[in-house]
């Protein structure tokens, strides 16, 4: 019997080199020939300058120089939609229509073990209602030397190689004062914040009023909401290549890059524990901690200073 792979919906916009890196990346995974991905280039902003169009447009030449699936689609937008609008379509379009998706941006470099290890975690926890978001990143400064498996749960989702079902995403609003609303009757906001070292919760306010680009602030909440969990490999599986100051919603930062050389080649998925890793969670917080912000900043500025 076939296996029943995930669609992979990878989003891009001005950045053609970063599009071709991670896309070979992506050429190079087991089951990149079986399985069907779906292109979405964004368009220009109004007033975009001639260097910003044409990088569009070298975009568009990148996404057509090689089948880097067995079945490509590519939709290219006109006008510009933002992250936010073009993620939320093209989630929303193929959840309904395959029941599940694998999403990646164009600075989401891959291991050649990524969609193995989608489809198996996927697969394995298909009809397991609070398993809501499988992520394939771990950022690199994450202690997970006391996770006993393979993978572990945690609350906080990313957004640089990860999937879903429909049934999770059918959880998903735009609205972002709605969520906010529910997540007040809820309680438990500190813990949403990951106990102060986030704005989660403000952030709700702020996509609301001021159109923030950030539909992982929605759906962090929507997937606290329901008490779900995010599966996370204990290697990272992909590097975020775009925190190089050529992105549009990231500022350059160099703590999120995991190495390429230290990428795990495959993880193994079996089933485990619906529970969260309280072990994981406080290290993670400890991360974002005032004073681990200050040290970075402090080493940052040391550095500009050198150069």
């Amino acid at each position: 019997m076939m296996r029943s792979l995930a669609p992979v919906v990878f989003f891009a916009y001005n950045r053609p080199d970063h599009t071709r890196q991670v896309l070979e990346s992506l050429y190079r995974n087991k089951y990149a020939d079986e399985c069907s991905l779906w292109i979405y280039v964004d368009g220009p902003k109004a007033g975009a300058s001639e260097e910003t169009r044409s990088a569009i447009a070298e975009v568009k030449k990148a996404v057509r120089e090689k089948k880097w699936c067995k079945e490509v689609t590519i939709i290219e937008a006109e006008v510009n939609k933002g992250l936010v609008r073009s993620t939320t379509e093209g989630v929303t379009k193929l959840v309904n229509e395959f029941g599940k998706v694998i999403v990646m941006e164009d600075d989401n470099l891959v291991s050649p073990g990524f969609l193995t290890y989608m489809n198996d975690a996927l697969d394995l926890y298909e009809h397991s209602p609070r398993v809501m978001h499988i992520s394939a990143y771990v950022r690199p400064d994450l202690d997970t030397s006391t996770v006993k498996e393979s993978t572990f749960f945690f609350y906080h989702t990313t957004t640089w190689g990860w999937g879903t079902w429909k049934r999770a995403w059918d959880k998903f609003t735009p609205d972002a004062m709605a969520v906010r609303e529910a997540v007040r009757k809820k309680g438990h906001i500190n813990r949403l914040n990951m106990d102060g070292t986030f704005e989660f919760f403000w952030g709700l306010y702020a996509v609301a009023r001021s159109g923030m680009n950030s539909w992982n602030t929605i759906w962090h909440s929507v997937v606290f909401l329901h008490d779900g969990l995010v599966l996370y490999p204990k290697r990272s599986l992909v590097s975020n290549i775009g925190h190089d100051g050529s992105g549009t919603n990231c500022a350059p930062d160099e703590r999120f890059r995991v190495d390429t050389g230290t990428l795990a080649d495959g993880i193994e998925v079996t089933e485990i524990p619906l529970e969260l890793h309280e072990d994981v969670r406080r290290k993670y917080v400890a991360l974002h901690s005032f004073t681990s912000r200050l040290k970075f900043a402090i080493k940052h500025y040391l550095r500009y200073l050198i150069k």
